[in-house]
């Protein structure tokens, strides 16, 4: 499926099952079908499960406009309006978690029920104060150092080959063009989100990787710290790709945060 948002860029969405809704948004280069083992289990537990590929990523249609984290917001809320939602479950990994902090800037938190955050820091660029953003990237070395990103090997677990063949099918017939979404990957790296985690209200769970090869676990029990009302769970062993790692260990740790709400009803 498909819609149109307001600066007339295509996305392609998936929409399947019924009762709380649960938006799973992927990170930098990610697709939607990373969401394989997530998307199963949800509905599964009767949840409404949507996916969606963000602008120049997967199905999704290429643009140079507009590549900046804050239209990645806007690009959420118009799916939500697009759809009627009047609550909604965010789950972000990487990129897809500084998304929903940009719309919660945006447009505040009337439409969430819960966020989940998927390794993640909230501030990229390391500085005197500040360790936990992305390994060995400061400002003074930041253009050097940022080329150098999408040639991580991120995850720390090796992934069952017969998901990295779909995957690897799937980006075959959609690549992604690191080029042309470099704006978008500096503009990313730019932002500091510690403030908006911390007046959040909402329930936030930080998931982080033990031995996630972009920065230190530790990021995690910062943001539960400063949060209003948050739980962090960091996952031994995983590195920065957790959900496809070990996605049975992930899915329990997601379940076990958003069905709180249902024992509490």
């Amino acid at each position: 499926m498909q819609f149109k948002t307001s600066d007339n860029v295509l996305l392609t969405y998936t929409s399947e099952g019924s009762g709380r809704s649960v938006l799973l948004l992927s990170g930098y280069s990610g697709i939607k079908e990373e969401w394989k083992y997530q998307k199963k289990v949800l509905l599964a537990n009767n949840y409404h499960v949507l996916t969606m590929d963000w602008r120049n990523h997967g199905e999704s249609m290429r643009t140079s406009k507009n590549l900046r984290i804050y239209r990645l917001a806007a690009d959420i809320s118009e799916l939500i309006e697009h759809l009627g939602l009047e609550k909604v479950i965010l789950v972000g990994h990487s990129m897809g978690a500084s998304a929903i902090w940009a719309y919660v800037s945006l447009f505040g938190e009337d439409k969430i029920e819960q966020i989940i955050t998927v390794d993640q820091s909230p501030k990229l660029i390391n500085d005197d104060y500040w360790k936990y953003g992305s390994k060995d990237i400061y400002w003074n070395n930041f253009w050097v150092n940022i080329s150098l990103l999408g040639k991580k090997h991120l995850n720390a677990i090796a992934l069952n080959p017969e998901f990295v063949e779909e995957l690897k099918e799937q980006r075959e017939h959609y690549p992604f063009d690191y080029e042309l979404n470099q704006p978008l990957l500096v503009n990313h790296m730019e932002q500091d989100w510690r403030d908006i985690i911390s007046t959040i209200k909402k329930p936030q769970l930080f998931i982080a990787g033990e031995c996630s090869p972009l920065w230190s676990s530790k990021y995690a029990t910062f943001c539960a710290d400063i949060a209003k009302d948050a739980d962090v769970s960091v996952v031994k062993h995983a590195g920065h790709l957790v959900h496809m790692e070990v996605p049975e260990k992930f899915n329990q740790i997601l379940l076990t945060f958003i069905m709180k709400k249902d024992d509490e009803e």
